[in-house]
């Protein structure tokens, strides 16, 4: 369901308003999430991206850009692949993503918050 790839340094993973068909897991490395060139987040291994274009309903378009920090390996699903899986498989990974999404909203909260 899945593929693996390097990426380089530099490299720009997504790109903002561009069609979003996969998501992707960080297995090694650091990327950075920016919108409009302002970072909003610094992603380690073991964290999804590209997850909203997902569980977004309509058209899915992607919301920022990613690009690679640190040389990384990406792990690559794309959204058709998961929806033609089990409905226990697709339950993991909205539990998961849902997860997720509530611990980066709560340190968003912080940051606007001062906090």
């Amino acid at each position: 369901m899945s593929t693996w790839r390097h990426a380089g340094m530099g490299e720009l993973l997504m790109k903002e308003g561009e069609a979003g068909d996969f998501f992707c897991i960080l297995a090694e490395g650091q990327v950075k999430v920016t919108k409009k060139g302002k970072l909003l987040n610094l992603l380690r291994a073991g964290e999804p991206f590209g997850e909203m274009a997902y569980l977004s309903k309509g058209e899915q378009l992607r919301g920022a850009d990613v690009s690679v920090v640190h040389e990384a390996n990406i792990i690559s699903v794309p959204t058709l692949k998961l929806m033609q899986a089990s409905d226990g498989c697709q339950h993991k990974f909205d539990r998961a993503f849902m997860e997720i999404l509530v611990e980066r909203l709560s340190m968003a909260n912080l940051r606007l918050s001062g906090v």
